[in-house]
């Protein structure tokens, strides 16, 4: 769904090299006992580790030749789970063995997040939510633009968290979802064309009934911008959920694609405590916030894009590099 196109060879030691002038003012190490995992699969003895979220696969339309058990294989990855398909698709599907062309199917399956344990994570008075093994918790920022609640793991992993109140503009805009995609979309094409691709949406929903909200992209940093040859792709995904009183938002960002699971598993694990009336008193904010039509959403491709500027015009300035040299011989001194 979205944008695509190919993407591009990432240069993890250029990106490692920057990782160290990310991070400013102090940081405090996270304590953690395990290590967060996704699985699409999960022996029966083992479920009680982890928590589980349905995602929204979409609709299929069933075409000539097909049936449930190949259309399971293919899209959940394992034949065996046809009945899933047909239990989730009974109005439709009287007979698991007769389905024809031109049906509608639609599709999900369950996702095991493994449960926060132990001390793992960040908790206040108010909430508490999982974070992955040895990240540390602090601020995150360059020049004018910071998120004063963020998280580091090794290289280039970071997860910038807004907590806040729940208000009616976030409301609205996670249960129209559908629009909200479609703005969103519009407004990568006519804002970011060119360095933005790969958007995706990811839809899940909790046991307890909590609808968590995704999307991911590929932000791409053109070199040449700041004196240097080569590109370098970011991976980001940004997470919404909301509970009672809170709306939680992760944006993770990493040269790996696998950051829209540590998004999830920080997401999946978000926890709202009885007697939660309020916690904006925390201050806990990213700056700047630029306005856009999404009202109620943290605008991340505007936060992304003004703070890897940020960065990498600080390098630029700092290194003075020579147009000739690809930034990563650049960095390396070679």
């Amino acid at each position: 769904m979205g944008l695509s196109r190919r993407k591009r060879q990432i240069k993890k030691g250029f990106a490692c090299i920057f990782a160290g002038l990310l991070i400013l003012g102090n940081t405090v190490q996270v304590s953690a006992e395990e290590t967060y995992r996704i699985s699409y699969e999960v022996p029966p003895k083992e479920r009680d580790d982890y928590t589980i979220v349905t995602e929204d696969l979409g609709v299929y339309e069933v075409c000539e030749g097909d049936s449930l058990w190949r259309i399971s294989e293919k899209l959940l990855g394992d034949g065996g789970q046809y009945m899933q398909l047909a239990r989730e698709n009974a109005d439709v599907i009287s007979d698991p063995d007769l389905i024809y062309p031109q049906m509608y199917l639609q599709v999900s399956r369950n996702v095991y997040v493994k449960k926060r344990t132990g001390a793992n994570g960040i908790r206040t008075p108010e909430y508490r939510f999982g974070t992955p093994d040895g990240w540390r918790f602090g601020i995150l920022g360059s020049g004018d633009v910071y998120a004063n609640c963020a998280l580091m793991g090794s290289g280039f992993s970071n997860v910038i968290c807004l907590l806040r109140d729940k208000e009616q503009s976030g409301v609205k805009a996670l249960s129209d979802w559908e629009k909200s995609k479609q703005t969103i979309e519009e407004y990568v094409r006519g804002s970011y064309a060119g360095k933005i691709a790969d958007l995706e949406f990811h839809d899940y929903q909790s046991a307890d009934g909590r609808v968590l909200r995704l999307f991911s992209y590929v932000y791409t940093i053109d070199g040449a911008d700041y004196g240097y040859r080569g590109e370098l792709d970011i991976h980001v995904c940004q997470g919404i959920c909301q509970t009672e009183h809170i709306q939680a938002e992760f944006t993770g960002m990493d040269t790996e694609e696998d950051i829209r699971d540590i998004v999830l598993y920080m997401l999946a694990s978000f926890e709202e405590f009885p007697g939660t009336m309020s916690v904006n008193g925390y201050n806990v904010s990213v700056a700047p916030d630029r306005p856009w039509a999404l009202g109620g959403i943290c605008n991340s491709f505007a936060w992304v894009d003004q703070y890897y500027d940020a960065v990498f015009g600080e390098i630029a300035e700092k290194e003075k590099p020579a147009q000739e040299k690809t930034a990563r011989e650049r960095i390396l001194g070679l």
